[in-house]
């Protein structure tokens, strides 16, 4: 007894000096003042009060919620910028061209050996820090080659089904300019959505890649994303859907319901500018997915079968998760609303890491409005929308002009694109999705890789300032 009542004193001694220290450590973190904490941080002359849209147009005043492109108008800078041979936008719906496979597959040889040799001449690297061998460039060249025996292709009519990229070469390699780093790979070309129509007119060695083209880029992109229509008939119904039916994503991204009862589309992540199509009342039972809808959209979302093959299958979507029934009107408020959704969201060269860089960024935005823009800054620069060339302006003639520029205009630098929000105080904002900035101190670059708020007299890496660079200003959705 004496022993275990020892024992018991030992216990209980070890649970009070236990519960003591807790005490004293969570004393100790009351105590520690708020300032140790790693609070949001801004850039330069950026306060948290202009990383809210209320700020902004409350500081333009006006009318924020009027119509600034109607549906008509949106869909004639679609038709011209389809039309305008630089913008190397696809018409998706009236291709027709049939595919010499032995041409395209020489011409696909000769490209990707040549773009691979550059990579390795610049020393750049594979997800394992080597850098790019000849073996490794043949390996990937050779996959490039359709090896299912047709001499001519028809084209065949894919649908996305899981939020994927288009890639310059058909392989998982990474090829970055610096080891280690495996979240910028120059494999990467573009984002496709969920929902996207893609038309494929070729197909990878080891059968992994289709080789297609959306509706502003060409490139590879994994076999398993894609659903194959039986028809084009089928292929339309999938996404060319009238704008009243239609359920447009606003916010970053959402992820569907998991769901047990019906795998397919449980945990789907759909993203900002993906449009689905929303199911007719009626048209369905008491339960999807085995769950009322009550609360939720109930939408179309694309499968691939096993057998490669598209069908569509009934999903919800909480009405509080971001999303909009039709097309966003094109207002000021909402251009910023949206836009403003992005903000902190990570950088993604090319849409990898299922986000995007400054031109993506730019396409997903204006998608919310209906609005399809050229892939990249070159092409969205060339577009047929109202611009102006200020290449040979000073700065203060770029200024006079941004003055009268509306939020949402977007400015041109090369290899660079941001949306233009208003002056504050002679400094003139905007936002973007940066890779790289001039260090604050003048030496080098910070790596910033997200959606961010700065002027345009930050500088870039070469000490010349954002303003001085711009060549071009923008309203995307006036012509």
């Amino acid at each position: 007894m004496k022993f275990r009542h020892c024992m018991a004193m030992r216990k209980e001694g070890k649970i009070f000096r236990r519960a003591a220290a807790a005490a004293g450590i969570a004393a100790m973190l009351m105590m520690r003042p708020v300032g140790a904490l790693a609070a949001v941080s801004y850039m330069p002359d950026v306060t948290a009060e202009m990383n809210t849209p209320e700020f902004w147009l409350a500081l333009r005043g006006g009318e924020a919620d009027a119509i600034l492109a109607d549906a008509g108008t949106i869909q004639r800078i679609n038709a011209a910028n389809l039309m305008n041979e630089k913008t190397n936008m696809n018409d998706l719906r009236n291709y027709s061209e049939i595919t010499d496979i032995m041409s395209l597959n020489a011409k696909f040889l000769e490209s990707s050996t040549e773009d691979l040799k550059k990579y390795q001449e610049k020393g750049y690297f594979d997800q394992y820090g080597n850098v790019l061998s000849d073996d490794l460039i043949y390996f990937i060249a050779q996959n490039t080659q359709n090896q299912t025996g047709l001499q001519n292709m028809s084209p065949m009519y894919g649908v996305v089904v899981e939020r994927s990229v288009l890639c310059a070469f058909p392989t998982d390699y990474i090829i970055t300019d610096e080891q280690g780093d495996l979240n910028f790979d120059y494999n990467a070309l573009s984002a496709v959505r969920v929902n996207e129509p893609l038309i494929i007119r070729s197909v990878s060695s080891d059968g992994q890649w289709y080789y297609v083209l959306s509706a502003n880029c060409n490139g590879w992109v994994k076999a398993s994303d894609v659903a194959i229509c039986s028809s084009k008939a089928e292929w339309l119904n999938a996404w060319d859907i009238p704008s009243e039916r239609c359920i447009v994503v606003t916010s970053p991204r959402l992820m569907l319901a998991e769901s047990d009862t019906n795998p397919d589309v449980s945990n789907r992540v759909i993203t900002l500018g993906t449009v689905l199509e929303q199911a007719p009342a009626g048209s369905y039972g008491a339960r999807v997915t085995n769950r009322s809808a009550v609360g939720n959209y109930v939408v179309y979302v694309p499968v691939r079968g096993a057998d490669g093959r598209y069908r569509k299958e009934l999903a919800l979507v909480s009405e509080k998760a971001g999303v909009h029934e039709g097309y966003l009107p094109l207002t000021t408020r909402n251009i910023i609303t949206v836009a403003f959704n992005m903000l902190g969201e990570t950088y993604g060269w090319g849409g990898m890491l299922s986000s995007n860089d400054c031109s993506g960024y730019m396409t997903d935005v204006y998608r919310c409005f209906g609005l399809v823009l050229p892939r990249n800054t070159t092409w969205q620069a060339a577009s047929n929308a109202f611009n102006f060339d200020v290449t040979d302006y000073a700065d203060e003639q770029k200024a006079a002009i941004l003055n009268n520029m509306p939020i949402g205009s977007i400015l041109f630098f090369k290899g660079h694109e941001m949306m233009y929000l208003g002056m504050v105080n002679g400094k003139y904002y905007v936002i973007s999705s940066v890779s790289s900035i001039g260090s604050f101190d003048g030496t080098g670059t910070m790596r910033a890789r997200s959606v961010i708020i700065n002027t345009l007299d930050i500088q870039r890496a070469n000490k010349t300032t954002w303003m001085s660079n711009i060549y071009k200003i923008q309203i995307p959705y006036w012509m």
